[in-house]
């Protein structure tokens, strides 16, 4: 910029100083002689070249002048694409977000419906459970207990009904029986001990809810909740 500023100041101060030269020689061509006349054409001639030199000098500037302008455009342009790319990778991102989001949300329902059906099926098999428990709950049971010589055979809940007695209860309990049956049904050995096996006069009796039973087993009847307790006596009661 400053070469070119030199430049344009120099061709002026040329033309300014051939100019002053042309006139000086134009008036004193008046008075001198054919061979200074010539001399004066020929500064005229120099100074219509300079005035040449100083059009390219300026064509020169306007050349640079559009050249600048070329760039400064250019870089208008490059600036105007680099906002639309960045506009463009802006909305790319938004649309990228948005079915990242979608996604989420379709993953989120679909966990929360299976923990829906698990919280239903949990349910649906509490309430199952608990319809068995109470269904075994108000099945009528009564408490056996089974004991030999030293050694207890059953002890456990039986199922009655409402025809029940110790008899049944006792044969409910799936133990080897050896009984006389009739009106009064006697039991003379359970699992393999009988009467008479320790000592004579030994054998098998009964007690409801803890008290002694002075009748037949199949004429005793029993209830829910009762307490049958068959058992071997060597004393005779």
């Amino acid at each position: 910029m400053k070469k070119q500023a030199g430049i344009v100041i120099a061709v002026l101060v040329t033309v300014l100083t051939m100019g002053t030269a042309f006139a000086i020689q134009h008036y004193a061509s008046a008075s001198q002689p054919v061979s200074e006349q010539v001399t004066s054409r020929v500064s005229s001639s120099s100074s219509t070249a300079t005035s040449s030199v100083s059009r390219q000098a300026a064509t020169a500037s306007r050349t640079t002048s559009k050249k600048k302008a070329t760039k400064t455009k250019r870089a208008a342009t490059s600036s105007h694409v680099k906002r639309q790319h960045q506009a463009t990778s802006r909305a790319t991102q938004t649309r990228t977000s948005k079915r990242h989001q979608a996604s989420s949300s379709t993953k989120q329902a679909q966990s929360s419906h299976v923990t829906r059906r698990a919280t239903q099926q949990s349910s649906t098999t509490k309430t199952t459970k608990s319809a068995i428990a109470t269904k075994k709950t108000d099945t009528p049971t009564v408490h056996l207990v089974v004991s030999g010589y030293h050694k207890t055979f059953y002890d456990g809940r039986v199922k009655i009904n409402s025809k029940s007695t110790a008899f049944s209860v006792l044969q409910a309990s799936k133990l080897k029986l050896v009984y006389q049956n009739g009106v009064a049904v006697y039991v003379s050995s359970v699992n393999g001990l009988a009467e008479n096996d320790v000592k004579v006069g030994s054998g098998w009796k009964f007690r409801v809810n803890g008290k002694f039973i002075d009748k037949a087993a199949n004429k005793k009847a029993v209830v829910k909740n009762d307490t049958v307790h068959w058992y071997f006596t060597t004393k005779g009661y």
